[in-house]
């Protein structure tokens, strides 16, 4: 690796003022304003970042990446680097480069009539949002929790929103992408000069290769297009909220159902005490000061004090939060078999608000008033403001299987991986976003950083578990992508095999984030593992 070469290709590239020799500026400003590139939340393994490079074009970036494999100096790319809970900008392999795409930021197209928008991978939700807003589009866009991050990089993530359109990967439509080898390759209907179709239908003619560019190492996605909704004449919010703990399997069995019957359209958003409680806690300094020493999040919080906690607020054992989008007259009939179906849930009590456009006219989403979270696609950094980078801070670790939704699946891993994470004198928070067939599940570990060194023995914990029961993780941190690839076992790991003969021949030099998602090289996977041969 000729890395001081490489740096020098690199100033002359983009020009030395977007080139940072150490990582401790560059970066958008992150929590507590830092600039510096890395994890905010490191656990137990260093993976620091290196240099990092600052392209603003496609050429530039084509460029780096014949000068990587000129100078044999593996970049790992980052779209912003908010990629919170999961490793922030951070690299698999320790002093990696960081190629940081936040300087191409323009958007290409936003088209009202028929909703979609195609970007460069720096634009941000707020960004997208606030344009749609300045030139008064009728268009709703999906956002997720936090809005500061890529919309690129979190679509390739398959990060999640919380309107009609929230599996972000499947409203993704073409994609422009830098190959290992400093090619240029557009999918889908994008293969036709000037096609007028690229956003708009993903199929393409031949095989389907914007799936290979999903959470790999196989390409630098430099443009994408973006599907989304136009904006309803009514919008209804609903809450419902159950008494027990144990009335989170007919809840979720009902929601799913809805889902899968057309009659909900948004995945609903599920969560429990512990979220309710932290929200407290922020708001009234009595919820502070009755959880005392607990309220760092340092050492479990004691059942009798989240019962105490949630006898003085009245809190249910959980809630969910979903909408119904459309006009009017549907709204009314949509609302009541939704209220119908909810009699069914013992104990359930369902809340429910609405909010028309002005009669010929559609709905802004800025004047739905805020959500505790963006159905309304309003994207917005409120959430986080709870956590800071700091050794006196509020971090957070997301562990997030895949499982079925019928919510029997679901309890019986809410209780086995709760008490996994007490056991770890760690708490769980539930942040699970419930789809038609399936349910991500988080389990959103906030912790203060002196019980940073219980992270991993409680990561390898559930994952082992869930293993037993036959899940894995959708996304997880860079310190455990290597250990969450190692269960894809079936047929011995002929995925990874795939993957690996895939990465070996496109990217031979292994360039492009090594140890992504578990994908090497087949040469680094046995130096990895110690058994380079002689």
């Amino acid at each position: 690796m000729q890395l001081e070469k490489f740096l020098t290709a690199a100033e002359a590239i983009v020009g030395s003022e977007n080139v940072s020799r150490e990582p401790t500026s560059g970066a958008p400003e992150g929590l507590d304003g830092s600039v510096a590139y890395g994890d905010p939340f490191p656990l137990s393994r260093p993976h620091r970042p290196g240099p990092a490079v600052r392209p603003d074009t496609v050429e530039q970036v084509r460029e780096l990446v014949r000068a990587a494999n000129r100078f044999e100096v593996p970049m790992w790319t980052v779209s912003r680097g908010k990629n919170l809970g999961y490793g922030g900008s951070a690299p698999v392999v320790d002093r990696n480069v960081i190629l940081d795409l936040h300087r191409m930021n323009k958007i290409i197209e936003i088209n009202e009539e028929y909703a979609y928008a195609i970007v460069e991978p720096g634009v941000t939700f707020i960004q997208l949002y606030e344009e749609i807003k300045k030139r008064k589009l009728n268009l709703w866009i999906s956002v997720p929790a936090i809005g500061w991050g890529s919309v690129v990089g979190n679509t390739l993530e398959r990060g999640i929103g919380y309107t009609q359109d929230a599996a972000h990967y499947k409203h993704q439509c073409g994609m422009e992408v830098v190959l290992p080898d400093g090619d240029l390759l557009r999918t889908g209907m994008g293969v036709v000069e000037d096609s007028k179709v690229w956003p708009l239908y993903s199929g393409g003619f031949g095989p389907g290769l914007d799936g290979l560019f999903f959470q790999s190492n196989y390409g630098i996605v430099t443009k994408m297009g973006i599907q989304f909704s136009p904006a309803p004449e009514a919008y209804t919010r609903i809450l419902v909220e159950v008494p027990e703990e144990q009335d989170l399997a007919p809840l979720v069995g009902t929601m799913t159902d809805l889902m899968r019957r057309r009659i909900v359209a948004n995945p609903p958003q599920l969560y429990g005490r512990m979220t309710l409680i932290i929200g407290a806690a922020r708001r009234d300094p009595e919820i502070a000061k009755i959880l005392g020493e607990h309220g760092n999040f340092a050492r479990h919080i004691p059942h009798d004090l989240i019962s105490k906690v949630s006898s003085i607020l009245g809190l249910p054992a959980w809630c969910a939060g979903f909408a119904l989008y459309g006009p009017p007259e549907a709204q009314a009939g949509l609302l009541e078999a939704v209220k119908r179906r909810f009699k069914q849930v013992k104990g359930a009590k369902v809340t429910h608000e609405t909010f028309n456009a002005v009669p010929g006219e559609y709905l802004r989403s800025e004047d739905v008033t805020q959500d505790f979270l963006p159905q309304s696609g309003v994207p917005s950094i409120d959430h986080v403001l709870a956590f800071s980078s700091k050794e006196d801070g509020l971090w957070h670790n997301c562990y997030s299987p895949v499982l079925p939704p019928s919510g029997r699946e679901l309890y019986e891993w809410y209780v086995r991986a709760k008490k996994i994470t007490e056991d770890h004198d760690l708490n769980f928070l539930a942040d699970f976003h419930v789809f038609d067939r399936y349910i991500i599940s988080i389990n959103l570990i906030m912790f203060h950083p002196s019980a940073k060194a219980r992270l991993h023995d409680v990561q390898h914990a559930l994952m082992e578990d869930s293993k037993k029961l036959g899940y894995l993780e959708y996304r997880t941190h860079i310190s455990f992508m290597d250990a969450t690839a190692a269960h894809q076992t079936f047929n011995n790991g002929a995925f990874g095999r795939f993957t690996t003969m895939l990465k070996d021949t496109i990217d031979p030099n292994g360039i492009l984030s090594p140890g992504k998602q578990g994908i090497w090289n087949s040469t680094a996977k046995l130096e990895r593992l110690g058994l380079e041969e002689k």
